[in-house]
């Protein structure tokens, strides 16, 4: 059986993490995914930690460029934006994150596109949206997440707020929904025959994150909120480890039972949420100097038993073996010529019908590895993209 989308073509001209791990989600389920660089790259190719000699990879890039090929244009020149509008006529899907004002200079924008391939569902991603006072801004997860009220909500009162956290939420969330739409607008295509111009940012999936947050009743200072425990849970326990558990809810007394603290769980000081969230700071010195009688992995045991979800905290370097992410499959390998066996997350979720199909078909690709033969594939001659590697259109 083939892949689900493997009669989808995507054109892929964006950097670094939203649009590319889209892309790859495309990919992973049989799409034919060609990649259209700048000379320089996708900057993505340059994070640390990279590999020199290796024609620009580096790990930031391994991670979401699998199973694409890499064609290099250099689009300010007439030959390599008629290339590329060759391109645009093959794709099924582009996926796109040029800034606005450029994509209008060069005749990227949808309805420049539009014009030579109506069907083409164009994915136009942004940092901020597509109009307004800041829609041509340059923008990255990190730059929108002080801006949605993300780091505020995290800060204690009275403290400065955080730095931005560079596990990249609202990119990845982003990457994900364009999957989603993309997926929408093809169903669509399928009973009406045309493209669509698909708008997405990384702004709006950051407000989607927080909808919960964000929603209000007009003319009230109401909003939901998750309750403050009045301190971090975490316990440093005697091996040096420490543990997470919130045990504030409707299981007190089980929980107190689980870690011989019976008294505790009976003790009217904490015998409400409420009083248990009050009270914090003195509940937490209790509790900590109980959990630092022994290792967290004793602990993790003994709550899990009560069907808890108490875990050790550990470092990232550890997930890779544990037990649940080994049982469920959630870590692949892959060779990457050139470095060696790569570990990398799997595909985040599975299709019964497709479980035996083999879908690492293509190894991340180095800059302009397919150039040569994607031209090939667009009808240009051996002497024509000759010509063009030699005005440097090619890189």
């Amino acid at each position: 059986m083939a892949l689900p989308l493997s009669d989808i073509r995507v054109v892929e001209m964006s950097q670094v993490l939203a649009g590319p791990f889209a892309a790859m989600l495309l990919a992973d389920q049989g799409a034919e995914v060609i990649k259209v660089e700048s000379p320089e790259g996708d900057s993505a190719r340059r994070l640390a930690p990279n590999f020199p000699g290796s024609n620009g990879l580096s790990l930031g890039y391994l991670s979401f460029n699998r199973n694409k090929r890499s064609v290099v244009l250099d689009i300010t020149k007439p030959q390599g934006l008629e290339a590329a509008y060759k391109l645009f006529q093959w794709a099924d899907v582009l996926i796109i994150n040029v800034r606005v004002g450029a994509r209008q200079r060069r005749g990227l924008a949808y309805a420049d596109l539009k014009k030579v391939n109506p069907r083409l569902i164009y994915v136009s991603l942004t940092a901020w949206g597509a109009n307004g006072p800041d829609a041509d801004l340059p923008g990255a997860d990190v730059a929108v997440q002080p801006r949605v009220g993300d780091l505020m909500a995290r800060v204690p009162p009275g403290t400065p707020p955080p730095a931005s956290s560079h596990f990249y939420h609202f990119d990845m969330s982003t990457a994900m929904l364009i999957a989603y739409s993309v997926m929408v607008a093809l169903r669509q295509r399928e009973q009406s025959g045309q493209g669509q111009n698909i708008e997405l940012s990384l702004l709006q999936t950051a407000l989607a994150a927080q909808a919960s947050q964000m929603t209000r009743l007009v003319g009230s200072d109401l909003s939901y909120h998750v309750l403050s425990e009045g301190f971090v849970p975490n316990y440093l326990c005697s091996d040096g480890r420490y543990l997470y558990i919130t045990i504030f809810g409707a299981r007190w007394d089980l929980c107190c039972q689980a870690i011989g603290l019976e008294h505790l769980g009976k003790d009217q000081r904490f015998d409400t949420p409420e009083k248990r969230n009050e009270r914090g700071t003195e509940l937490y010195k209790l509790l900590s100097d109980h959990f630092a009688t022994k290792p967290a992995a004793y602990w993790e045991a003994r709550l899990k038993a009560i069907g808890l979800a108490a875990t050790v905290i550990k470092e990232m370097r550890e997930v890779y073996d544990d037990p649940q992410v080994v049982a469920n499959d959630m870590i692949i390998q892959f060779e990457q010529p050139g470095l060696g066996t790569i570990k990398a997350v799997n595909i985040p979720f599975k299709l019964s019908a497709n479980s035996k199909e083999p879908w690492l078909r293509r190894h991340a690709p180095t800059l302009g590895e397919h150039t040569f033969e994607v031209l090939e594939e667009m009808g240009y001659t051996q002497e024509e993209i000759q010509s063009m590697a030699e005005a440097e259109v090619l890189g």
